[in-house]
């Protein structure tokens, strides 16, 4: 009896913990929040009053305002910045800038920023310069840094035909294509002291792995033709996001500590990288167009963005299909990725009746918002998400 009362205790324990393991065995595997997702779709239209929009070519860039109550972007010819509230669905002002002269800009707008205080760091292939919304130039970013290799400092397009700027901390992050088999670099630059640092970014070559550019000669005459592999860097839930087209995984960096880590997704439905192999060279179209079509064909991942409404990172992801004749339409398969604040990845799906993915897209109050241009009016594809 005395061997009994001692065991006793012991049983209970075991017995309380196979219970335990018992009850609990549902939520062992982590829950597919996209699993069962739904969607619907409303057309909003914003109203141009007395004016009219000019966007024959799409919107291009564009920037909101901190609540993301004001949409702005650039018409180009004459260049003017177009402030739209998405609130009212209304055009709110068009400001012209100067492409030539003191406070000029250039031909063509290839990125800009928008800053807490309604600031605009704008880049284009001539200048990179922080403007007032009355098209003033406040501040020249675009500067010969120290502290890097002099050929790369003195290349601009080159050092800065990918650079984003932080207005918080007043810095800009950049991550060149090298040449060669160099690895990949985050280059943090400091207008005002005009110095450099970097770190080391060595996943981001697979967008120069995944790249081609082919020339074809014909009666005197070459064609170039090129595809690539798409990387992003964005400023998302005060981190910025360093994420490429072949891979699920990312850099993360916190400008508050400047600690840069590589974060490896791991999706269960789908490829997490792209296992394919390209030729160097091509000896005609036909070669180099299989391989575009091998490119188009994997799992294209897009760029991270915070919903705020769920407090949650979404991503979007696209497969193409080329058709044969390239005057006809591609076909589309997208995806949609759903991962915490700590990047743990908890929703993952093929969105079915999707037929291409979202244009010049962007997350408010937890729904997907996608251009749509119709003879010049600027309307948007208003997802509502169910999951």
């Amino acid at each position: 009896m005395s061997t009994l009362k001692n065991l006793s205790p012991l049983l209970f324990i075991i017995l309380l913990l196979s219970c335990g393991e018992k009850g609990n065995s549902g939520s062992t595997e982590p829950k597919n929040i996209l699993e069962n997702l739904t969607f619907s779709v409303d057309t909003v239209v914003v109203d141009s009053g007395d004016d009219f929009f000019v966007i024959p070519y799409g919107l291009g860039r564009i920037g909101f305002t901190q609540n993301k109550k004001n949409l702005w972007f650039f018409e180009n010819d004459p260049l003017k910045l177009v402030q739209v509230d998405l609130n009212e669905l209304k055009l709110l002002s068009k400001t012209e800038f100067q492409k030539e002269g003191p406070n000029g800009i250039g031909p063509y707008i290839s990125d800009f920023q928008v800053g807490p205080t309604n600031e605009l760091a704008i880049q284009s292939y001539v200048s990179y310069a922080k403007f007032n919304t009355s098209g003033e130039l406040t501040e020249n970013l675009k500067i010969v840094p120290e502290g890097i290799d002099s050929e790369l400092a003195n290349d601009y397009q080159k050092l800065y035909q990918r650079a984003f700027y932080d207005f918080e901390k007043n810095r800009i992050y950049t991550q060149p294509y090298r040449d060669g088999d160099g690895d990949k670099q985050l280059f943090i630059i400091d207008p005002q002291s005009k110095k450099a640092s970097s770190y080391p970014i060595p996943k981001m070559r697979s967008v120069g792995d995944f790249s081609r550019t082919h020339v074809e000669e014909s009666d005197g005459n070459g064609m170039i033709y090129f595809f690539a592999a798409f990387d992003y860097i964005e400023k998302e839930n005060e981190q910025l996001l360093i994420s490429a087209a072949p891979m699920s995984g990312f850099y993360r960096l916190d400008p508050k500590t400047d600690s840069l880590e590589y974060i490896a997704i791991q999706h269960k439905t789908v490829p997490n990288d792209w296992n394919i192999s390209l030729m160097e060279a091509y000896s005609d179209a036909s070669a180099f167009e299989e391989d575009e079509r091998k490119v188009n064909e994997q799992l294209n991942y897009m760029a991270i963005k915070w919903d705020d409404t769920r407090k949650l990172y979404l991503r979007m992801g696209k497969k193409t299909y080329l058709a044969e004749n390239r005057a006809d339409p591609s076909t589309y398969e997208v995806y949609l990725f759903a991962y915490d604040t700590d990047f743990n990845v908890v929703g993952e799906t093929k969105i079915e009746g999707l037929k291409e993915p979202p244009s010049t897209y962007f997350w408010k109050n937890g729904k997907l918002w996608s251009y749509v241009n119709v003879e010049d009016e600027l309307r948007f594809a208003v997802f509502t998400l169910n999951f």
